[in-house]
């Protein structure tokens, strides 16, 4: 039996022994190799999902590669039985492209201010699904609201789609289980305080995305000489890709390597990927080891993908920093963390509208200003200190030795109790990213109030609101 196999009502608090997982990234590459095995087979058969889920089992009982496949996915992810048989039948309901969200009630005003964002003012016209946990997480009229106030939003309590008593979802943990709940194909998630200043659809022309199928950002670079996630990766993973040893994590620049605020991911070319992800944000996985490891969900993402031998993709440039000019430092931008497209362009951000929420900066950031962030030139002295690696970075360089390597400026540096960057150039935004982000604090204020309004237990129609006319 696994050790990572526990029953429903089990508590692993004391336990931790259970959950091995070096030996279950090796179950799980095993069934990785099963599922490409019998999902063919499951295609062959005839009739709907139902039908050929009970012709596969039924198959299981004289072939033995498709009964120890069956039992194998119970035993590691026992919350996608919840309604059907096997996970083929869920992989075969995915279909187009679109967004989700997870949003509770304390969550509610950000992911109104997000979704208007995209549909009121870049006009995506991508479908949305909003995940919860229930109505104690987000209440029937906070639900209603978000259904009414644009078209094509769905809400959905994850639970109607995964087995919850085994996933016991909290905070973070809903990111990748609402990823695989929902019924889109190629399906994007944007946390509730994220906001763009292009069409999310772009990211789908993404070349990292359209090479593997998956597309993680990459985070602040912050606390450097941090072994702890390393070295614990290592103790996992025996065999793992190129990006790893060259990770910021792993060359101790950087504690945190991935930020979640927006992943992205084929789940027909990449489910095995995106279960290894979920696996990480179990109940017990999440409270015993991996949380423990990382601050999150964030770095269980790639990591997962690296359990499970996925390739995935990371946009080129590192968290960097969107707002307004320090007062007493002109060459420092301080306010929410700026992702960047893979052209360099100003993308989408992280952290909301306010100053500096994490330090109880409640007033509304002026966004005029923009910062790239740091980690490019120190992550290439730190890399390339070894002959082997140097080679492999001039040739992917194109030039003929270390002296012809044009290296980036010197680079860019946080303060991060004031969420300020600094060392590098300071960007202004043009007129229409100023107008966008600005904006955005018109449609918060509507938000904020609508928020209050349920607080005091009244309910509110957005449709009654003019979303084109608020301003800052």
């Amino acid at each position: 039996m696994l050790r990572q196999e526990y029953r429903k009502d089990e508590d692993l608090t004391n336990k931790p022994e259970r959950l091995n997982f070096a030996e279950l990234s090796r179950a799980e590459r095993i069934y990785k190799a099963l599922w490409n095995h019998v999902y063919p087979i499951y295609q062959s058969l005839k009739g709907s999902d139902r039908d050929r889920e009970r012709q596969l089992i039924e198959l299981s009982k004289t072939r033995a590669e498709v009964d120890f496949f069956l039992g194998l996915e119970r035993r590691l992810y026992p919350w996608l039985h919840h309604g059907r048989r096997t996970s083929f039948s869920l992989h075969g309901t995915y279909k187009g492209r679109g967004l989700v969200f997870c949003a509770g009630n304390n969550q509610f005003e950000f992911v109104v201010t997000s979704i208007q964002a995209i549909r009121n003012r870049l006009k995506s016209k991508l479908p949305i699904q909003v995940f919860h946990m229930g109505e104690g997480d987000l209440s029937k009229p906070r639900q209603q609201y978000l259904k009414d106030m644009a078209a094509g939003i769905e809400v959905i309590d994850v639970a109607n789609i995964l087995d919850n008593g085994y996933m016991q979802l909290g905070g973070w943990a809903i990111k990748p289980f609402a990823m695989l709940a929902s019924s889109f194909e190629e399906v994007m998630f944007v946390d509730a305080d994220a906001y763009f200043l292009q069409d999310p659809e772009v990211l789908y022309d993404d070349p990292g995305y359209m090479a593997t199928g998956a597309l993680f950002f990459f985070d602040r670079t912050l606390f450097p000489d941090q072994t702890k996630g390393p070295d614990w990766i290592k103790s996992i993973l025996p065999i793992m890709s190129s990006f790893p040893p060259k990770s910021r994590m792993f060359n101790l620049l950087s504690a945190h390597e991935q930020e979640s605020g927006v992943v992205l991911i084929n789940k027909k070319t990449r489910f095995l990927g995106m279960l290894g992800t979920c696996k990480m944000n179990g109940k017990w996985e999440r409270d015993l080891i991996s949380y423990q490891v990382f601050h999150g969900d964030k770095e269980t993402f790639w990591t997962g993908f690296e359990m499970v031998q996925e390739p995935y993709a990371f946009m080129r440039n590192y968290g960097g920093v969107i707002g307004e000019l320090r007062p007493d430092d002109a060459n420092a931008v301080c306010g929410a963390q700026l992702h960047e497209d893979h052209k360099g362009n100003p993308l989408w951000w992280n952290g909301g509208l306010y100053r500096n929420k994490n330090s109880g900066v409640y007033r509304y950031l002026t966004f005029d200003y923009w910062m790239t962030g740091g980690g490019h030139q120190q992550h290439r002295e730190r890399y390339t200190r070894d002959k082997e690696t140097m080679m492999q970075v001039l040739m992917d360089e194109g030039v003929q030795s270390s002296d012809d390597l044009q290296l980036e400026p010197m680079d860019a540096s946080w303060d991060f109790g004031e969420s300020c960057l600094s060392g590098a150039k300071v960007n202004v935004l043009t007129q229409r990213e100023k107008e966008l982000a600005n904006g955005y604090v018109g449609i918060d204020k509507v938000a904020r109030e609508d928020g209050e309004t349920f607080r005091k237990g009244d309910t509110v129609d957005p449709r009654t609101h003019d979303w084109d006319a608020a301003t800052a």
